[in-house]
């Protein structure tokens, strides 16, 4: 068995509640994310249907729907790897995702009511109470779906989630515990905002909340490029 896939782990339980191919979906969509792979690193069917002791058919279909996700290359006839994206491919998602944000929340923003902005509130106290990184982003997700599930653009809430994962190994690297608890703060600024009826200001907010992201991620990508430069 490939010693890289060790770190990829196999719950029982998750096996037993879902199709194999939903538990390895889950698992290596975790450990994509969590940055245990490499950009660019190799997916091999045989190694993981070893590794999770399936067949390769339910490895296929998990293949399948990561590259739908765009986090997998997998062409027909050519080997499943890890999708690496460049500086400027990580600029251009931020920049879909502050388009696409600013139309969900314009359309969103007369549905949001009290009871939606208290669970919103809620959100933000218990991402203050979070130390793992994946599990502040996965609250962070929660809160920008539950923000523009108003809505009712289930294509563009669907492009939205995608855009997220795609950056998110990326953020748990960048802008350390500083970041994150600012993240919040900006994150209460959107919700003062839509209490007080001002969907402009609320807007502006987002955006700026996107853009701070964006500028941390930017620049861990800045320093590593230089690094390896210096390497």
């Amino acid at each position: 068995m490939s010693a890289k896939f060790s770190q990829v782990g196999i719950d029982p339980a998750l096996r037993d509640r879902r199709t194999a191919s939903s538990y390895i979906v889950e698992a290596l969509r975790s450990a994509i994310l969590d940055g245990q792979f490499e950009d660019g690193e190799e997916l091999n069917q045989v190694e993981l249907a070893e590794h999770f002791n399936v067949s390769r058919v339910p490895v296929r279909e998990a293949i399948r729907q990561l590259q739908a996700e765009g986090l997998v290359s997998a062409e027909a006839h050519r080997r499943a790897v890890v999708i690496g994206f460049s500086f400027d491919r990580i600029n251009e998602i931020f920049e879909i995702r502050m388009v696409l944000e600013d139309y969900l929340l314009k359309k969103a923003a007369s549905l949001v009511d009290e009871a939606r902005l208290e669970q919103l509130r809620g959100i933000c106290d218990e991402m203050d109470e979070i130390d793992d990184r994946r599990e502040w982003l996965a609250k962070n997700r929660e809160f920008h779906r539950k923000l523009h599930e108003p809505s009712g653009a289930k294509t563009a809430l669907t492009l939205l989630e995608q855009m997220m994962l795609r950056t998110e190994r990326y953020l748990q690297r960048a802008g350390g515990i500083e970041r994150y608890a600012m993240a919040v703060v900006e994150h209460r600024e959107i919700l003062k905002a839509l209490e007080y009826d001002s969907v402009f200001v609320a807007q502006e907010k987002l955006k700026l909340h996107i853009e701070g992201t964006q500028k941390s991620v930017m620049e861990l990508l800045w320093q590593s490029d230089d690094s390896e430069q210096e390497g």
